[in-house]
């Protein structure tokens, strides 16, 4: 009867160690599940953007002849950067080219107003142009407010997703959860760049011969760059 009863809670406790280590495991599954969802979404809100820039770019030159290299540059450098702190950081770059260059017809106007003497009516054309510019805007601003909220929704979802993985029976499925990178610039800590490394002292010349000494001597200079004399 007693070791019945001994099996019995033996039985139980290990019934209970793998009920717990299997809601573990779909705990991880889910948070998981939930971290590339919301990656799936953002990468979408940032492809949409990438895939509106140029056209921005192009109705921007129609009206001005400053450089734009810096938000095609920037745009370029978002489409290459991996996914993660690099990527966020690529982002933010870009959000502010795109601001940057908006402003560009505004000043184009007010210029054009200071020169004229005479109050002329705009062109349709250019009416159409700073329409459309202003629309394009609009439609950028709104897919970065989606981003900006994409990846918070990402981060806090990464963020729990990290504090499963550290709980103690999660670390059985270190190998299989993996870590995911969050979509945030680096802090000011992390991106510290590491110290220089000291230079070394240069070497010390060796004394030379005494004869080598005593003509140095006698001559009042002592050669420096000259190859030692036997």
């Amino acid at each position: 009867m007693v070791w019945f009863i001994v099996g019995a809670c033996v039985l139980a406790l290990v019934v209970l160690a793998l009920a717990l280590t299997l809601l573990r495991f779909n705990q991880l599954s889910m948070a998981r599940s939930l971290c590339d969802e919301a990656k799936r979404q953002l990468l979408v809100e940032l492809r949409g953007r990438h895939a509106l820039v140029p056209a921005y770019i192009g109705t921007l030159q129609q009206v001005t002849t400053h450089d734009l290299s810096s938000v095609e540059l920037a745009l370029a450098s978002a489409e290459r950067a991996p996914f993660g702190r690099r990527g966020a950081a690529a982002e933010r770059a870009l959000t502010r080219a795109i601001d940057a260059a908006a402003q560009i017809p505004g000043q184009i106007s007010g210029k054009t107003a200071a020169t004229d003497s005479t109050p002329v009516m705009q062109t349709d054309p250019r009416e159409e142009l700073d329409t459309t510019i202003a629309l394009l805007h609009g439609q950028l601003n709104v897919l970065t407010e989606r981003i900006r909220s994409g990846a918070r929704i990402y981060n806090t979802n990464v963020d729990l997703y990290h504090r499963q993985r550290e709980r103690a029976l999660s670390r059985l499925f270190q190998n299989v959860f993996r870590a995911r990178e969050p979509f945030t610039e680096a802090s000011a800590e992390e991106s510290q760049e590491q110290p220089a490394p000291q230079e070394q002292p240069a070497p010390q010349e060796q004394p030379g011969s005494p004869e080598q000494s005593a003509a140095q001597g006698q001559s009042g200079a002592p050669e420096r760059s000259g190859p030692d004399r036997s």
